[in-house]
């Protein structure tokens, strides 16, 4: 056997025991209400000319509670995943709030071009934050610390949503939250998760930027970054043949009949599970200047670890989930979670740098969160 021989037959034996690790944890019991039937993971390892091709790997769990079972195991792709067809692999799912990532680094390229200033006051695109209390800057805006109140918690949204009903406009969203009330917030400089702070992110890339926001991701993303499934989502009937599970929410209706892409108040994009892993490894400084990358990734701590999920340092950037123990990462990305799929993905830099995309059918973030860490800390060779 020869020096080539070798490498393929230990790279097929390290993807066997990766799949294998892999189907371990979705066979493990869930404590979702939607529990997942099969992941989608797509991984990328290097860069340059010692990158390995992009793999995609098909998991089904055995038994599903809820749902008729199928077989687990699933097989391998490789990078081609554009055809869709009967290759759940090919399909595109709803990012949900990966959507952030992707609207922060669109930000950021404004930024590098000198027409948005991360430190200068946001009202200047803004002037729906005029009256709140404390001056807000861009870079908070997209760290979740600018003090805005948020929709996930609220009773009325999630009847809505369950309703199947058209979403609310986005000046309907910030009212119901309570926008124009300075009272309505936390204090500006302390970390709260607000998906309306990205709904106004979404208003000011269009203000600086002159176009719509579908143009503007496109424009500073998706081509960019050559994500050719990507696409931002705006009605009911974009949903037909997307990757979806079951989701509670609707009572057994399924996903793409009952639920409206509005209902994520700051835009949500569509892509492959393969486009979402090209996505947090394109962000390099072929993408964006150095010192705007390390902005980006200039995390603030956001509590201690978290309960069943891999957080040791967790924190935040700037449109950027990330962990910080050395140990355990360091690693960023995003989590996503709506009606009918879980989609992850993060990137974890080094010598050899590795990126990976989880989506799940189902709505279990903990679970995706788990698979996507099994993957970095594998292929980096640290288990």
């Amino acid at each position: 056997m020869g020096k080539d021989d070798s490498n393929a037959a230990m790279a097929d034996m390290d993807l066997g025991l990766l799949r294998t690790a892999l189907a371990g944890l979705l066979e493990e019991e869930s404590m979702s209400p939607a529990p997942a039937g099969t992941a989608l993971v797509a991984f990328l390892r290097g860069r340059g000319a010692d990158a390995e091709p992009l793999r995609t790997l098909e998991l089904r769990r055995r038994a599903v509670p809820g749902r008729k079972g199928g077989e687990t195991g699933g097989g391998e792709t490789g990078g081609g995943d554009q055809g869709g067809g009967g290759d759940p692999a090919g399909k595109r799912a709803l990012v949900y709030s990966l959507t952030k990532t992707v609207l922060a680094a669109a930000v950021l390229r404004l930024a590098a071009r000198g027409v948005v200033d991360l430190d200068g006051p946001a009202e200047r695109w803004l002037p729906e934050l005029a009256g709140r209390p404390g001056a807000v800057t861009v870079a908070q805006l997209l760290m979740h610390r600018a003090g805005l109140p948020d929709y996930g918690g609220r009773a009325d949204y999630h009847a809505a949503v369950a309703g199947g009903g058209d979403p609310w406009s986005g000046d309907e969203f910030l009212a119901r939250c309570g926008l124009a009330k300075s009272e309505n917030g936390p204090p500006v400089g302390s970390f709260a998760y607000s998906n309306i702070g990205y709904l106004l992110v979404g208003r000011l890339l269009e203000r600086a930027g002159g176009a719509p926001l579908a143009e503007m991701l496109a424009r500073e993303i998706f081509t960019p970054l050559g994500l050719s499934s990507a696409a931002l989502l705006r009605d009911r009937s974009d949903l037909a043949g997307l990757f979806f599970g079951p989701s509670p929410a609707f009572g057994g209706r399924p996903v793409a009949e009952a639920y409206h892409p509005g209902w994520v108040s700051h835009g949500v994009v569509a892509m492959t599970v393969s486009d979402a892993c090209r996505l947090v490894h394109g962000l390099t400084e072929e993408y964006l200047p150095d010192a705007l990358l390390r902005r980006m990734r200039d995390g603030l701590p956001v509590g201690g670890p978290m309960t069943g999920r891999p957080w040791v340092e967790p924190s935040y950037g700037l449109g950027l989930m990330m962990e910080l123990d050395p140990a355990a990462g360091p690693y960023w990305g995003h989590t996503g979670g709506g009606p009918g799929v879980t989609p992850v993905a993060y990137h974890m830099p080094g010598p050899v740098p590795v990126s990976v995309a989880v989506f799940l059918d189902g709505e279990d973030g903990n679970l995706a969160e788990w698979m996507a860490v099994e993957v970095l800390h594998r292929l980096r060779g640290g288990r």
